[in-house]
């Protein structure tokens, strides 16, 4: 079985190149979905209520994800102990993923990790993909997105590797910088080279 780790800059794309291959009938891990899953986990919020006090939960106990969201991209040691938090829980799943996947007999697993560079889980993978756009179309998608500012989406980009060395260390590129149908043409023939049925 081929495991692929999926990764990219922010508002890169990864999501939609992710869920082409979905709809393809390719298993697919999102690490960000199975994220936000455990900020309902009451295990999980609870550490993060422990760790970060109670400023980000409201009166009902539920995380106030956007406040807390800012406070993390700009304060390097808070990521830092989120991270050592969160991440222990992904890898465990993303094994959990594996496993399941082999004793399935599946040809391909894609593992769309945002992080994947940063916490060093490429070797975890035999082939890294890198969804590509350039900083300045990162940023305006973020912003429009994610309802930010620039100075706010310039902070979430440059708490990740610079997407420039990512490409560097990449086994194939999607550049995603033109339209969806050339992202697409793109897809097709990764597939094909891979013996991947679409």
């Amino acid at each position: 079985m081929l495991k692929v780790g999926l990764t990219g800059g922010i508002a890169s794309g990864k999501s939609s190149v992710a869920k082409w291959f979905q709809e393809r009938g390719v298993k697919v891990f999102d690490s960000d979905q199975f994220v936000h899953g455990l900020y309902r986990n009451p295990d999980v919020l609870s550490k993060v209520k422990q760790i970060f006090g109670s400023k980000y939960f409201n009166d009902s106990g539920a995380l106030n994800r956007t406040l807390f969201a800012n406070d993390v991209f700009t304060d390097g040691v808070l990521r830092k102990k989120l991270e050592a938090i969160i991440h222990p829980l992904v890898s465990v799943e993303i094994h959990n993923q594996c496993r399941d996947s082999i004793a399935k007999k599946e040809k391909l697993i894609i593992l769309d990790i945002p992080l994947l560079f940063e916490v060093g889980w490429e070797s975890f993978v035999d082939q890294v993909w890198v969804v590509y756009v350039p900083l300045e179309i990162q940023i305006k998608r973020l912003m429009l997105r994610n309802g930010l500012t620039e100075e706010q989406a310039r902070l979430r980009i440059f708490s990740q590797i610079p997407i420039e060395e990512k490409v560097r260390r990449a086994n194939i590129v999607i550049d995603n910088s033109g339209t969806w149908s050339d992202t697409e043409k793109q897809l097709v023939t990764i597939s094909k080279e891979l013996d991947i049925t679409i």
